[in-house]
């Protein structure tokens, strides 16, 4: 399940997801936690960082797809359409999938892109741009953008470093672990220059 969050700005993409993975679906009052150590994120190579949130076990069988080929020479916009494909032949629990890529394109622009089960695997690109972050997140079982909204953005005018992005994302990460059982504080992070 868990939770992963993304800033991507005109020279890096940096990524952080917990490590929780719980059963779904939920049947009781609380869910059932199978693992507190399963990244939800992966940097796949120099130019490409995948990252998702929802169901555990179709998430890996999509992201897993990208193995079929030499990840070294795998670019963002090959990784998008890998995924993309895999994805649509994927049976997902109904609390769905978000998968984030993130990193340097073919043409050596930076950007994040998102796509999930709810819409039909629909890619929605999201080129950076000059003196802007890009920042975007996931989370199976609690609203991300309000976290985004509170914790991230407003420390985005302070940031004067990749620590300092860093320390945001992980402060993210745990607040939205107070409120949501099937986010854990076990901080995965990934990053590409």
């Amino acid at each position: 399940m868990g939770a992963v969050l993304a800033v991507c700005g005109e020279s890096f993409c940096a990524m952080v997801s917990d490590g929780r993975m719980i059963e779904e679906p939920v049947t009781g009052e609380r869910p059932r936690i199978v693992s507190e150590d399963v990244p939800q994120v992966r940097r796949l190579n120099r130019n490409v960082l995948v990252g998702f949130a929802g169901d555990t076990l179709a998430a890996v069988q999509i992201v897993n797809a990208a193995d079929e080929y030499d990840l070294r020479y795998l670019t963002l916009e090959k990784t998008i359409k890998v995924l993309r494909e895999k994805a649509l032949s994927v049976r997902c629990q109904p609390v769905g999938v978000r998968v984030l890529v993130g990193g340097r394109g073919r043409k050596g622009t930076f950007c994040l892109v998102s796509m999930g089960s709810e819409d039909g695997w629909q890619p929605d690109t999201q080129p950076a741009r000059p003196g802007a972050y890009l920042i975007e997140g996931a989370c199976a079982h609690t609203p991300v953008a309000p976290v985004l909204s509170r914790h991230v953005r407003p420390a985005a005018e302070g940031w004067k470093s990749l620590d300092d992005i860093a320390k945001t994302l992980d402060a993210a990460l745990c607040a939205i672990a107070q409120s949501d059982e099937s986010v854990n504080t076990h901080v995965y992070r990934e990053l590409v220059l």
